[in-house]
C-alpha cells in the first residue's frame, strides 16, 4: 500500500464518514480527568500528543490501529523469539473459505468463524499432538474483484521434537481442505528463526510490515484486494459512494469483533497484556510542552496539530 497517505488523514475521513463513533473523538478531545494535553517525544525520536481520549477501536479508527498493531507486534515478536530460542518451532498459515461478489460481509465472517470452530476442534491435536503448545490467530479482511474476503493468520506454536515440519504442514493444509472445501487448501509455512520479527508485523499490521517475510518464502503474496485503510483513501480520492458504502459495511461487521485471539495456555506462558494499557505513562524528560485546554482549541481549529508535531520532531 505504497501510496496510502499518513495515518491522520485517514482518520480524518474515518471522523467525516462516522462522526457519531467513537473514533470521531479519538486524538481530538481531551481525555477524561486531563486539564491539557501533553506534547511527548517518542523513543524514536519523533513528537506525539498525550492526554488525549484514545478510543481503541482497532477495526474502524485508522490511528488506534496503526499504534495497536505495533504493540501487539511486539509482544507476539517477543513470545516467539523466547520459544524459538528455548528450541522450539513455528508454522504460520493462512485459512481462507469459499466466497462470491455478492455476499455480505456478515455472511462470509459467519462462514469462516464456522468453518475454523470444526476445523480447530481436532486438528491441532490429531497432527501435533503432545507438540502442540498453542496459537496466536489474527483475522484480517480486504475487499477485491471477487467481493469481500475475510480470512485468518495462525501462528502455530511447536514444541521441540519433531524432525520434519513439512509433513506436518501439508497435514494441516490437508485437514482444511477436508473442512473448508477440497478447492481451499490452507497455506501452511515454517517459520524460519531469522523471520521473527516480520512474522510478528505481518499478523497484526495489515499483513503489510511483514513483506520481508513473504517475499522471501516460497510462495509470492499476491494482494486480494483492498484493506481499511485503501478503502478509506480510494473513498478520499474520488468521493465514491460505493467506497463509502463498503467503509459502512466493513465498520459495522466487525463491530465487536476480535482482531486477534490468543490460546489460554500461550498467555499463561509469555506476557500478552492489553495493548491499549500503559498509553498514559510519561516519563518527565520526555516532556516536549504543555498545552492547555485553550491552547490545543485553538490549533485543531486552525488545523496545525499535524504541523506542530512535525516541527518538534524535525528539532531533535
Amino acid at each position: 500500500m505504497p501510496d496510502v497517505p499518513c495515518t491522520s488523514y485517514l482518520h480524518r475521513l474515518a471522523r467525516a464518514l462516522m462522526p457519531r463513533e467513537r473514533l470521531a473523538a479519538c486524538g481530538v478531545a481531551l481525555r477524561y480527568g486531563a486539564s491539557g494535553v501533553v506534547v511527548r517525544r517518542l523513543p524514536d525520536g519523533r513528537a506525539a500528543y498525550s492526554g488525549l481520549y484514545r478510543c481503541g477501536d482497532f477495526w474502524r479508527c485508522p490511528s488506534c490501529r496503526v499504534t495497536l498493531g505495533i504493540r501487539r507486534a511486539r509482544q507476539i515478536e517477543t513470545a516467539l523469539r523466547a520459544h524459538v530460542d528455548a528450541g522450539g518451532s513455528a508454522l504460520l498459515a493462512t485459512y481462507t473459505v469459499p466466497h462470491t461478489r455478492d455476499e455480505a460481509l456478515p455472511v462470509v465472517l459467519d462462514r469462516l468463524s464456522g468453518t475454523w470452530r470444526r476445523y480447530a476442534r481436532n486438528a491441532w491435536h490429531d497432527v501435533l499432538g503432545a507438540h502442540y503448545v498453542g496459537n496466536v490467530r489474527a483475522l484480517e479482511v480486504v475487499h477485491g474483484v471477487s467481493g469481500w474476503h475475510p480470512h485468518y493468520h495462525a501462528l502455530l506454536f511447536v514444541r521441540p521434537g519433531l524432525p520434519y515440519l513439512t509433513p506436518v504442514s501439508v497435514a494441516l493444509a490437508e485437514r482444511w481442505s477436508e473442512v473448508a472445501g477440497a478447492e481451499w487448501r490452507a497455506d501452511v509455512r515454517w517459520v524460519a528463526h531469522d523471520g521473527v520479527a516480520a512474522v510478528a508485523r505481518y499478523l497484526t499490521t495489515d499483513c503489510l510490515a511483514g513483506a520481508s517475510y513473504e517475499v522471501a518464502s516460497p510462495a509470492a503474496k499476491v494482494p486480494a484486494g483492498r484493506s481499511y485503510p485503501e478503502l478509506l483513501y480510494d473513498y478520499g480520492r474520488f468521493r465514491s459512494s460505493a467506497d463509502a458504502a463498503l467503509v459502512y459495511e466493513y465498520a459495522s461487521a466487525l463491530h465487536g469483533v476480535h482482531h486477534l485471539t490468543i490460546s489460554p495456555r500461550l498467555r499463561k506462558l509469555y506476557d500478552f497484556t492489553d495493548p491499549a494499557s500503559g498509553w498514559s505513562q510519561i516519563a518527565d524528560e520526555d516532556v516536549l510542552a504543555l498545552l492547555n485546554s485553550d491552547e490545543w482549541l485553538s490549533i485543531l481549529n486552525a488545523g496545525e496539530e499535524r504541523n506542530l508535531l512535525d516541527d518538534l520532531s524535525r528539532s531533535r
